[in-house]
């Protein structure tokens, strides 16, 4: 399998830089790990999901935050610098592997959704569907994490969703202006026509530029996930409005 500019072999359990015809012979917890996120590429795979057999023992390994954390790092070392960001530890939710890395070159003044860096970063909008063993792990999970905001909104349009928020561990020393932009959040929210999703989790990176966004909805046919990702030039700079919210599908 192609990843960026290195091939993943299975069957030899290597990872091949072609670019510089580098060649790393992958420990057990690294082949299994790139295993699981390959073969659901671009969807989230919380890391509770992440357990396999051992290779003699015979039990389920349960890898710890900071195992997964030395995992990632790992990988982005492994597939260079130009592609190091196919690979992600989203918090609070899990770990990603983009199917690859897409730059936004226009100005920042064309559209809502052109948020980027400077150095000319990514947009990334992801759409996924995902098992339902996964809302079970995250969802339902005693020890899951209790949101920093939470509240319930109710369209003019009637439909009833839930706004989730976290943030970022050891950024209390700005907690006023994440209640506050929670709660602007929420009033852009409510005054959608159309509100197809029954709940929204929003977290904010430590560095306050990336927003990670999960939309969740139960129908007829199960449980539908959207991602969205979006990474702010401007830790101050205020993304969520109306067209912005219609762009990215959140508003009917």
């Amino acid at each position: 399998m192609q990843i960026g500019c290195c091939w993943f072999d299975d069957e030899q359990k290597e990872l091949i830089n072609q670019s510089n015809a580098t060649k790393w012979q992958l420990n057990y917890n690294e082949y299994k790990v790139l295993s699981i996120l390959a073969k659901h590429r671009g969807h989230v795979v919380p890391i509770e999901s992440l357990s396999f057999p051992e290779e003699h023992d015979g039990y389920l390994h349960s890898l710890s935050l900071t195992e997964m954390e030395q995992l990632v790092e790992n990988f982005q070392d492994y597939f260079g610098e130009a592609h190091r960001g196919l690979i992600e530890l989203i918090a609070d939710q899990g770990a990603i592997l983009y199917s690859n890395v897409v730059v936004n070159r226009t100005s920042l003044l064309d559209s809502p959704t052109k948020v980027i860096s400077k150095a000319h970063y990514i947009l990334v909008i992801l759409m996924t569907i995902i098992a339902s063993y996964f809302v079970h792990s995250n969802l339902k999970d005693s020890g899951f994490r209790v949101p920093d905001f939470s509240a319930e909104f109710i369209t003019p349009g009637g439909s009833l969703a839930k706004l989730y928020a976290y943030e970022s561990e050891g950024s209390e020393d700005y907690h006023g202006d994440f209640i506050s932009r929670s709660e602007n959040a929420l009033s852009e929210l409510s005054k959608c026509d159309v509100m197809d999703w029954d709940s929204l989790l929003v977290s904010i990176a430590r560095d306050n530029r990336t927003i990670s966004v999960v939309l969740k909805k139960r129908d007829q046919d199960g449980l539908h996930f959207e991602n969205i990702r979006v990474i702010k030039e401007d830790p101050q700079m205020t993304v969520v409005n109306q067209d912005w919210l219609k762009e990215v599908n959140i508003c009917g």
